[in-house]
């Protein structure tokens, strides 16, 4: 498999070519992981397969893509060993949530049917979707090499609305409609799941959501119990910790670098947060998780 190919960034957005560019291989020739400086970013990625096909173990399940498929990774996404074919060929693009957040804030069902993806990450690309991502990517290729171009910035702007409008073309196509119909406070919990997306693990209070939610915290929590069944310190420590276990897992940070990231007061607090919430104190999650891994 080519290792080598075109990998373009603007901070919202990320292109790359070849599987290489996004993962790199473990011990096995056939086994990968994500690299640190994708894994810790709090970015919805698509992965598009033109050829081949390409196992992935995430968040505890196994899952196939095959040609014409994409497969979406949420930001909390819990990616374990992945097998490919010799003849794999795909394309990736990366979008930030803040990103998707400047183009979705009006398209609340957008929003909701990205959720879904959680349990349902692989979507069937259509001809001409398949042929957008093609062309798309073609821009982002040329405008690489046009950063002397006098309107080179708001060519990079137009180019990132233009992907997060295909990302949104191809899960309005490719989720449950019947999710569209909901209450004012399904709503409002979607609200809460999208601000806990954008924050990343680096706020943990109740409080702070409700805040920018203009509700009561009691409010926030009658609203998060009927729609879920959970509370929202539940779903706060819940998304933080798999924050947490992603970083452990899958970058070389160290735990004092990974405690300041997500705004712990000390090293002290982060580790007696881990061990409550991930069973082992930091140190020993990582050993735990590299040897499983082997």
């Amino acid at each position: 498999m080519d290792k080598q190919g075109f990998y373009y960034t603007n901070g919202d957005v990320f292109v790359f070519e070849q599987f290489a560019d996004f993962f790199e291989a473990a011990d096995d020739s056939r086994q990968w992981t994500v690299p640190q400086r994708f894994s810790s970013m709090n970015m919805v990625v698509m992965l598009v397969c033109y050829s081949g096909t390409m196992n992935m173990q995430l968040n505890g399940r196994e899952f196939e893509m095959v040609s014409g498929q994409g497969l979406v990774l949420l930001p909390s996404a819990r990616i374990g060993k992945v097998m490919v074919s010799p003849d794999l060929y795909l394309r990736g693009f990366g979008f930030a949530v803040t990103a998707m957040e400047n183009i979705f804030h009006t398209y609340q069902q957008t929003w909701e049917e990205v959720l879904s993806l959680n349990d349902n990450p692989l979507v069937t690309l259509s001809t001409a979707q398949s042929k957008v991502t093609g062309h798309l990517y073609q821009i982002a290729r040329l405008e690489q090499e046009m950063v002397e171009c006098q309107y080179y910035k708001p060519m990079l702007r137009s180019l990132t609305q233009s992907l997060l409008y295909m990302l949104a073309d191809i899960i309005d196509k490719s989720t449950n409609k019947t999710i569209l119909t909901s209450t004012s406070k399904e709503q409002q919990f979607r609200r809460f799941v999208q601000l806990l997306w954008s924050n990343g693990g680096k706020h943990r209070k109740v409080s702070y959501f409700a805040n920018k939610m203009y509700i009561s915290p009691k409010y926030l929590s009658v609203i998060v119990r009927e729609t879920s069944g959970k509370t929202p310190l539940q779903m706060i420590n819940s998304y933080t910790a798999n924050m947490i276990a992603q970083r452990l897992r899958n970058t070389s940070m160290s735990i004092k670098e990974i405690a300041h990231e997500l705004n712990f007061d000390n090293e002290s607090f982060f580790g007696r947060y881990v061990k409550k919430h991930l069973g082992h104190p930091p140190g020993e999650y990582r050993k735990l998780t590299i040897k499983y891994n082997k």
